[in-house]
């Protein structure tokens, strides 16, 4: 068994250094200079934005004669993310998510919307239901009682300006204003505000003109809300491209967006009618400058927060380190020409001969086909996974330094926040599991062949399926719809996943029970009753015991991931620090989930070595 790991070990090494070394001398391959991937943020879902879209794109393509692809995301860091790595080029950016491409993306504005009514600026807005009877004013006591949905944490409209022009003046911080606060897109905002999911969220006028315009069912739900709040003007959307494009893409690039929907006669009112369906009149030239507001807005915000002034002790070695690592030359080729070696040796080599089985030449057929069929189903899954892409790590290394040193500066200014959300994702995982534990017990004996008769055990098993089929994310989304957001959500949602899981870990154990205690009951005239409880839970305790503590573990990281949606916990506050690319305060929420998450298994081992 030793030897067969260690075979494993050695062929996985040999394909991965392999592709990387393979890979080495080129980083991600760049799209061809006549080739544009152009971002655009999805106010609505992707089909609906693509009938907007795809009309102008058509014609981008058409007088440029560049080949358009389009790329769409309902979230800014993802679009940021993407022009950094050259994925995309070209990308509508609204205000703020524009700023940060410019900082983080090496990219530059050179144009900007007008909307369909000649302005170029729009509003931020707080939207409640109508009929509610929610003012501003009574959102603003800060009571504890209502919920509240912000924006993406780079959105100009959903986070920014709300922060600037309402909170900030009235020195309110949202998160511990308000019962719940949650991220979302702004139609996700739109549409649980209308369905009562939260009592107020953030928006803005251009979404809610998008809205009115849908599919009826979300027209329907607009109608359902009405505005209490509207924000000062703020630019409009801008669009941007990459500084490293040929001269000529730009210059082709500018001239198509700055005359679009100019011209006179027949083609200029097709162009027209193209920005009207997109709620817009015109292109208008710009540069960075566009955008110095929404810096304004950024500083603002940044001086009513404290900022940590604690430095990193170990940033100079991690820049010693990279660097070597960038400067090595031809490493991983030695690396792959030594395991390759091992492979050959761990497969061919003559086996002891003391072993009959292992030594018999159908038995050393049959290894080279199972180690030979591993290791095609291994080539063939590189390209699709895109394993070439591991040699970015090293030389790539500017944007892992970059974000190592972000996490080399910690911030620990909220770090009680933290402990006080982490300490709520593990009540959600205590109390998730504990409710599985009373539902995979029935269940589990329920599911055992050698306890419950085929009608019944098969259904069962069939319901186990279902119970572990469905994400945990899915269940927590369906409960949050019935009980709104907070942790009862997520402890409704661990508690159906898990239940499906130790349930059949429960049965199988059941099932590999030794039956002389419980032929020895039934022969002293015991109830099926009385076999389960003295012939077959006194076996398999031990294990459950083990199972259920194991799944405590798992669950205390299970509900970190569904406080991303809304269910509670430590997830919301590690999603909005990832997405303001806030590192220094995302490492330390990592660290007080690593120190949680391992208190938790030493409390475990504790726990198995008493009970067992």
């Amino acid at each position: 068994m030793r030897g067969l790991a260690l075979r494993l070990a050695a062929l996985v090494g040999v394909l991965f250094l392999a592709g990387t070394a393979a890979a080495a001398p080129a980083a991600a391959p760049a799209p061809d200079s006549q080739t544009i991937n152009f971002s655009i943020l999805s106010a609505e879902d992707q089909q609906s934005m693509s009938s907007y879209w795809q009309p102008l794109i058509d014609d981008l393509q058409a007088q440029t004669g560049l080949k358009v692809k389009a790329f769409y995301s309902s979230n800014y860091t993802t679009l940021i993310q993407a022009m950094a790595f050259n994925q995309t080029q070209v990308g509508w950016f609204s205000a703020e998510p524009a700023v940060e491409a410019i900082k983080r993306s090496d990219a530059e504005v050179f144009a900007r919307t007008i909307d369909d009514a000649g302005h170029g600026t729009y509003n931020s807005v707080i939207l409640v239901r109508k009929g509610s009877g929610l003012t501003l004013d009574k959102l603003l006591k800060c009571d504890h009682t209502l919920s509240f949905g912000l924006g993406d944490p780079t959105s100009t409209s959903g986070t920014l300006a709300p922060k600037v022009f309402l909170f900030g003046p009235r020195h309110i911080d949202p998160n511990t204003c308000f019962k719940q606060v949650r991220s979302a897109s702004h139609q996700n905002n739109m549409l649980s505000v209308s369905s009562g999911l939260v009592d107020a969220a953030t928006n803005n006028s251009v979404g809610l003109s998008y809205y009115r315009s849908g599919s009826p069912e979300v027209k329907a739900a607009v109608d359902q809300t009405q505005v209490i709040w509207t924000s000062p003007d703020l630019p409009e959307a801008s669009i941007l491209y990459r500084k490293d494009l040929p001269d000529g893409v730009k210059v082709k690039l500018k001239a198509f967006f700055t005359s679009y929907g100019t011209a006179a006669g027949p083609e200029g009112d097709r162009q027209r009618g193209i920005l009207k369906h997109l709620k817009y009149s015109a292109f208008a030239p710009a540069d960075n400058s566009y955008l110095g507001p929404i810096v304004q807005m950024q500083n603002y915000v940044a001086a009513q927060t404290p900022v940590s002034g604690r430095a990193p002790t170990m940033l100079e070695r991690w820049d010693a380190y990279f660097g070597g690592l960038k400067s090595g030359k031809h490493w991983e080729a030695w690396v792959f020409l030594v395991l390759i070696g091992a492979v050959l040796v761990a497969l061919f080599a003559p086996r002891d001969a003391s072993n009959p089985v292992a030594a018999t030449p159908g038995r050393r057929a049959t290894n080279v086909l199972v180690w030979g069929g591993v290791l095609f189903l291994l080539l063939i899954s590189f390209g699709p996974v895109e394993m070439w892409k591991a040699s970015l790590i090293v030389t790539n290394s500017a944007n892992t330094q970059r974000l190592t040193q972000s996490f080399l500066h910690p911030d620990f200014t909220l770090w009680q926040d933290y402990v006080a959300a982490m300490w709520l994702t593990v009540q959600i995982a205590l109390w998730g599991t504990f409710l599985a534990i009373l539902i995979a017990v029935p269940l589990g004996l329920l599911a055992s062949h050698n306890v419950s008769p085929p009608w019944v055990q098969q259904p069962v098993r069939r319901l186990l399926d279902v119970l572990r089929a469905v994400p945990d994310l899915v269940v927590a989304t369906l409960f949050l719809v019935a009980v709104g957001l907070g942790p009862f959500a997520g402890v409704i949602a661990i508690a159906i996943n898990t239940g499906g899981v130790l349930a059949k870990l429960f049965s199988e154990a059941v099932e590999s029970i030794d039956p002389q205690p419980v032929e020895g009951i039934k022969a002293v005239g015991g109830s099926r009753l009385h076999e389960v409880i003295w012939g077959v839970l006194p076996q398999v305790a031990p294990l459950w015991t083990s199972y259920a503590l194991y799944r405590f573990e798992s669950n205390a990281r299970s509900a970190t991931v569904l406080g991303l949606i809304g269910a509670g916990g430590i997830g919301q506050l590690l999603f909005d620090s990832l997405n303001a690319f806030k590192y220094g305060q995302t490492a330390v929420i990592v660290l007080v989930i690593v120190i949680a998450v391992s208190l938790i298994d030493l409390l475990s081992q504790t726990l198995r070595t008493r009970l067992l």
